[in-house]
Formats: C-alpha cells, structure tokens, sequence
C-alpha cells in the first residue's frame, strides 16, 4: 500500500512540474511589452507562418522606418511557423526594445494571430503587414502623420506589386483625404493604417478559423463604421508580394460553397450596416461583379470541371437570390452583364459560348505599316482570331477631354485597312490623341481596347503630326504640332 501511495503521490508531483513547465513555455512564449508602448502612435501586426525566406527582408524594411523607434512598436506573432522563423524573430526581439514577439501553436489561419496582434498592441493607430511584403522606409512616418493631420480612421496606403502580384493600381493615382465608401470597398485586402478607437469602441476583430475574406469581413466593417476614409498615394509605401513558390493564402483553390458563402457575409455586412438601401444595393452588385463573375472568365471557367462548374453555379445563383436583385444586371457592362444573366438561368453551356464570345472580342492584335501623308494616317490592322467580325472601329479619342471620333475599318482581301483622315482627326484639336480598337461579333460589342504600337518601328513626323508608342507600348497621335 505504501509503494502505491509512493507512486501516486510521484504521479501527483510528476503533473504538477509538467503543469508548471506547460505555464513556463506559455510564458516564454511571449517576449512581454515593448519599450515604446507607452509612447507608441502604432503598433504593426504582423502574423507569422512559415516565411522564409521572405520575413527577413520584412523585418530589415520594419528596421529601416525613420520614424523613431519610441513611437512605433513591432507586435509580431508566431502562427507555429517550422521553418525557422521564429528564431529569426527572436533575434530581432533581442536586438531592438520596441519588438514584441508571440509564439502560438499554429491556428491555421491569419485572422487568430492578427487579433492577438491587436490586443497585445498598444498604439493610437495599427497597421497590419504580411510576412512576406515590405515597408518603404517612411512608410510609418507618412502614414501616421497623414492620418493625425486628417483625423483618418482608416487609411489605404499606395501599394506596388512585387513578383507578378496584382494590385488595384486605379484606387492610387492619387490621394483623397476623404474617398467614399463604395470607391473604397474595391480593396480588402487588409494592408491599412486603422485607428484602435475605431476597432474597440465597434468591436472590430478578424473572422478566426479557416475563412474565406476574412480580412474582407473586417475591413467591410471599418469601412462603414468609420468617420474617414483616405487613400494616400504621394509615395510606394507598401510592397505586396506574390510567391514564387504560389503558397500565398489567396492563391488556394477556392471552395464554391465555403467562398461563396463569406462573399454572403460580405454583402450581408453592407446590407445591414449601410444607411442608404439604394448605395447598399450598389456596393454589392460591386462586389458580386468582383468576387462572383470573375470566376466565369473564359481561360478560368473552360479550365474547371463539368462538376466544378454546376457547384459554382449553384452556390452563385443562391447567392444572387439573395442579395443581386435582376433589376441592378442592367447596371452592368458586357461581359458582366451577360455573365450574370445566364448565371441567374443555370446555363452552364451559355456560359461557355459566352466565353468563346469574350475571347473573339479581345484578340491579340498588330498595327502594321503604318503610313502618313498630307491627307490620311493609314495602317494596316492583323487580328490573332478566326472569327468573324459584324464590324470593326477605330477610337481615337483625345486625352484628358470627353472628344473622340470613331471609324471604320475596311476588308480588302484578307487584310484590316484602317484611314484616318487627318481633316477629321484635326477637329479633335491640338491635342494627343490614344488609338482604340472595338470589335463587334454575335451582336455583342466588346469594350474598346488600346492599339498596340507597331513593333517595326513607326514613320517619320509629318508637319502637324507625329505618331509615337507610349511607355505602355500602346500607339497615340500628338496632334500638338
């Protein structure tokens, strides 16, 4: 009796230290609060998983800001990385006092370690980055400075594409202290400066768990809940990064029925949230153009399944029963609008034909020999597609103003001969002049698209006219002459 008593008090003693060192870890887990969160303006979270080698280039641009270190702290959490991250990451902790570093077991998902993120800091404003983008070196200074001048509640930083990334390049021509809530919404990504009061006086916090546009979710209530929404875009302040190894979390295959869903959540956030029915109405059909039809461009919807292509239908069609009245399709352009249409019917093989409709009107095209004289510009126009065209124009419309004049192009043979009289294209003005292309084919006309300059070279100037190639390579007239 005694030998068990001995043994149970062991085990007894043996699940106290175990307990203790479980609370040691949790404790060691956590590097504690930063020298500046007394004096922070902001606290930047980053969640981390499984980086490398990426991080460390975040982390030296993080090094790098020019603001000073006591007003800005570093809460960066530890998803369970296993690639050595979270070494790095105590290795800056160690180096720079306004770095906070938390380790978790994996949550699986970013929303988790960002809301810890949150909590931990303690700045006037946060600013979430992913751990494989970058900073320019003012861009906390600019931002935080920008947002106390403006009293900002959220703020979308200019961002620039790095390794094959696509960005939302229209919303950062330039800054607009207070942009409207629809213009806004076409970013959800959650690279924003946004101010604490706003996430805890509204209970702001990111969807946990394995989520679909979870930051979505989050961002779409800041945005409606805020007082003022700016767009700065006087500097690069935020690199995002596609892979090269294609892990980043959006670029998963999607699942028609859990995406489709928190497309729902989104729409139901602004439905509910939004003070006016009608702009509610018109957020969503945004959103339903962006989140829903993309997924019925020719390349992706030919390339899925016949499966895959009645769930996505089914999932989509329920959605829009919900939320995408029949009467807002009229508010849509082609391909959309047809898109939707036929989403609406279940008409997996219209949609098909429709796709071969939209490839027929956006074909690969070459401007070739082009000629000017004292009467006409001339140029022969070669289209990379088999179909057969009800009509082509040309678009030359002029810059910077609402003028623009449309010509048709004629076949002679197998040939696309396009004349632009210069008489004609004299009335525009002193102006430059961009070049389009418009196809028109199964009685649909597709949206005009931009004249590529020819790649043999273009004729001498003429007196009253040049023809030149723009940095896109797209060909213009400078009628300024």
């Amino acid at each position: 009796m005694a030998v068990v008593d001995r043994l149970a008090g062991a085990r007894r003693r043996l699940k106290r230290q175990v307990a203790r060192v479980a609370q040691i870890r949790v404790r060691a887990g956590d590097s504690g609060p930063t020298t500046s969160s007394a004096t922070a303006r902001v606290s930047v979270v980053v969640p981390v998983f499984n980086a490398m080698p990426y991080l460390r280039e975040l982390l030296d641009s993080l090094v790098a800001q020019d603001l000073d270190p006591a007003l800005f702290e570093v809460i960066a959490v530890d998803d369970g990385s296993t690639d050595g991250g979270g070494r790095l990451l105590d290795d800056y902790s160690a180096r720079y006092g306004n770095w906070r570093i938390i380790h978790q077991r994996n949550s699986g998902w970013p929303g988790h370690p960002r809301n810890v993120g949150i909590d931990a800091g303690a700045g006037a404003y946060v600013f979430f980055c992913d751990a494989d983008d970058r900073l320019g070196p003012e861009a906390l200074r600019r931002m935080v400075a920008f947002a106390d001048e403006h009293e900002v509640d959220v703020l979308a930083p200019r961002m620039v594409g790095v390794g094959g990334r696509r960005i939302q390049s229209s919303l950062f021509t330039g800054t607009v202290v207070d942009v409207d809530t629809r213009t806004i919404l076409a970013t959800l990504s959650p690279q924003k400066l946004i101010r604490r009061e706003l996430l805890d006086s509204h209970g702001i916090r990111f969807p946990e768990g394995r989520i679909r546009l979870e930051d979505g979710m989050m961002l779409t209530r800041c945005y409606l809940a805020s007082r003022r929404t700016a767009i700065l875009a006087d500097y690069d302040y935020y690199f995002i990064r596609r892979r090269d190894d294609g892990t980043n979390i959006s670029s998963e295959r999607a699942e028609p029925e859990s995406y489709t869903r928190s497309v729902a959540e989104i729409a139901r956030i602004i439905t509910d949230s939004a003070t006016d029915p009608g702009l509610a109405e018109l957020m969503v059909l945004d959103l339903h153009r962006r989140k829903v039809l993309r997924f019925y461009a020719p390349a992706r919807y030919r390339a899925m399944s016949a499966a895959t292509r009645r769930r996505w239908l089914r999932a989509h069609s329920d959605f829009m029963e919900r939320f995408v009245p029949e009467r807002l399709e009229t508010e849509l352009e082609f391909p959309f609008r047809q898109r939707s249409e036929l989403i609406r019917a279940g008409d997996a093989d219209g949609l098909l034909a429709l796709a071969a409709t939209e490839e027929a009107l956006t074909p690969n095209h070459h401007v070739l020999r082009p000629r000017v004289d004292e009467e006409t510009v001339t140029f022969d126009l070669q289209l990379d597609s088999t179909a057969e065209y009800e009509a082509i124009h040309i678009l030359a419309r002029a810059r910077h103003t609402d003028a623009a004049l449309t010509f048709p192009v004629r076949r002679t043979g197998g040939a696309h001969t396009v004349v632009l009289p210069r008489s004609e294209l004299e009335d525009l003005g002193r102006v430059l002049v961009d070049l389009f292309v418009r196809l028109r084919t199964d009685g649909v006309e597709g949206p005009p698209r931009r004249l590529n300059a020819p790649v043999e070279g273009l004729p001498a100037d003429s007196p009253g006219i040049r023809l030149y190639a723009t940095v896109r390579g797209n060909l213009s007239l400078d009628l300024r002459g």
